[in-house]
């Protein structure tokens, strides 16, 4: 098969065909699903792989869930390869211990067959809205061990040779508490799947079978290359950072949790060794390998940028060490809903690693985490569960650039997902935003200022029930780079309707009823630079819109008028 000529013309039609294919699944996906955390969050990826589970195409999408699905598409080839896979099937999974995230994250792939050859795969992953387990919405940082988290769902097939497995799928509905919406967002993944494999066998109908699989294996050794080369132009060395989590979760008196990570740039390979990172915790925030790993593929990316295809060729030359046993590396059955949180400062510390390593290329802390604000109860009407997220802007600044100032108030990084409008919000939950706006001085001083966080102010107006926060960066700032200052911490204040209010933890239950208030405020991004060196004008403009109190222009950026 390889000596199949493909040119390099035919070699980008066929890579931009296979993004298209992709992006049509994307689009499928967000479009049909039921939750508005897929179709306003966006929190969802499409992918195709080879008939070794090799990632070829990914969509423009969530990163940790794309970096996921580059070890889940290998472990989906292993237990359905040729002979196995049979036209019709779909297979789904959402096990962290098989390659997976959390429980709520689901994968479902299909395999792809032409002219009676198995040809690859396509998959979808989302989060789904309710998946069982001891907490409604399936994400509770005080579960102990993975079984308490919801239902656990091995490689299996869902369809066989266009069958639906009816046992299979009455349990899955069975244990959610929304199946309404588990039906909705599992038949979007499916729909997506199927306009995948239409998509997908055109692109074999126009080149064939051996012009697409000469193609494929010289565009992962044309990532592979690229990718070296980039690496090649860090200097060799050891890279140190370590970053450190409020606490467990469990008590906001516990200890602090660290994170530390040595990047070793070695010619043209690259190294993250996370020895020196605490042991799992007790609570849910702990991570498996395989998102670990994502945020790593992510960060490599950042260095490569998109004019590499994104493909399995881009991993070949990193490695990673992951401590068995640790928050980046738990064993089975430690809890892992709550990833996030240790999700996005394990991305903190191996973006300030290499900032290190690039200093003018990569950019200060981000805000380092999502403001997660869960509702759930019982619609006294109706019976049915009263289960979201309040809404609006979750993600806070993004860290100042080497050339320009950070973004306000927009999700970033690894996760990379899309905040639900607050006229959404209200629309789906009885509540009321009374006030979201920018958070002056929220974003770290610097030659280049960090992006501004914001402050919401949200009023609950419905029947009685439990709001889980799960929030990060109360004790542990996001840091500046290069002598640019931290952003400030983040909090959260309630106000009950009987006139009494209180200083919330980051991460804790609170009763709600109608009335009740709770008023947030999410951290900017870190500076960059020493911020006497920035621009005056852009100081005097930073005022005058709000984003810089005058004060702050005075004494921190020495700003005179």
């Amino acid at each position: 098969m390889h000596n199949t000529v493909v040119d390099p013309v035919t070699r980008e039609v066929i890579s931009g065909m296979l993004n298209a294919v992709t992006a049509e699944m994307q689009q499928t996906l967000i479009s049909t699903s039921h939750s508005p955390i897929i179709t306003e969050g966006q929190d969802a990826t499409a992918a195709i792989f080879d008939t070794e589970g090799r990632n070829i195409a990914q969509a423009t999408a969530v990163p940790v869930h794309l970096g996921v699905l580059v070890e889940m598409g290998k472990r989906f080839a292993a237990q359905y390869p040729e002979g196995v896979a049979e036209p019709g099937d779909i297979y789904v999974c959402n096990d962290p211990y098989c390659g997976g995230t959390h429980l709520p994250d689901i994968a479902v792939v299909a395999p792809v067959f032409y002219d009676d050859y198995l040809v690859g795969y396509v998959a979808t992953m989302t989060h789904h809205r309710d998946i069982g387990g001891y907490a409604p919405g399936s994400v509770n940082v005080e579960a102990r061990d993975l079984h308490a988290e919801g239902l656990r769902i091995p490689i299996v097939r869902l369809y066989h040779r266009g069958e639906l497995n009816d046992s299979l799928n009455a349990l899955l509905e069975s244990n959610t508490r929304t199946p309404e919406s588990l039906r909705g967002d599992l038949g979007a993944q499916i729909a997506a799947c199927r306009t995948g494999l239409k998509r997908y066998s055109r692109v074999f109908s126009r080149w064939g079978r051996e012009t697409i699989a000469e193609a494929n294996r010289q565009l992962m050794d044309y990532a592979e290359s690229l990718t070296r080369a980039e690496i090649g132009r860090i200097n060799d060395g050891d890279f140190y950072f370590e970053d450190w989590l409020d606490d467990d979760g469990l008590d906001p008196a516990n200890d602090p949790l660290k994170i530390a990570v040595t990047l070793r740039v070695r010619g043209d390979e690259i190294e993250f060794d996370f020895t020196g990172t605490d042991p799992q915790a007790t609570s849910a925030i702990n991570n498996v390998p395989s998102s670990t790993n994502a945020v790593v593929f992510y960060a490599v990316r950042l260095l490569t940028g998109d004019r590499i295809p994104n493909n399995d060729g881009c991993y070949r030359p990193i490695r990673t060490v992951l401590p068995a046993g640790t928050l980046v590396s738990a064993n089975y059955p430690a809890p892992v809903a709550a990833r996030g949180m240790s999700l996005k400062r394990i991305e903190d510390v191996v973006l300030g690693a290499m900032i290190k390593a690039v200093p003018e290329f990569f950019t200060a802390a981000h805000s380092g985490q999502y403001t997660m604000v869960t509702i759930a109860g019982q619609d006294p009407e109706t019976g049915r569960a009263l289960l979201g997220h309040i809404g609006g802007p979750y993600a806070g600044g993004h860290g100042a650039r080497p050339r320009k100032d950070g973004i306000d108030v927009t999700e970033h990084g690894a996760t990379n997902g899309s905040p639900i409008p607050l006229e959404v919000a209200e629309a789906k939950l009885p509540l009321l935003f009374r006030q979201c706006s920018l958070w002056t001085d929220s974003g770290g001083a610097g030659r280049n200022r960090g992006g501004l966080g914001y402050h919401v102010d949200v009023e609950w107006r419905g029947p009685a029930v439990y709001a889980q926060l799960r929030r990060e960066r109360m004790k542990f700032k996001p840091w500046g780079a290069l002598g640019g200052s931290d952003a400030p911490l983040c909090s959260t204040e309630f106000f009950g309707i009987d006139g009494s209010n209180e200083e919330l933890p980051g991460k804790c239950r609170r009763a709600l009823i109608a009335g009740d208030r709770l008023s947030i405020y999410t951290t900017g991004g870190g500076g960059y630079g020493n911020p006497r060196e920035r621009d005056r004008i852009a100081v005097e403009n930073d005022v005058i819109d709000g984003k810089v109190s005058v004060e702050a222009a005075k004494e921190v950026y020495g700003y005179s008028g």
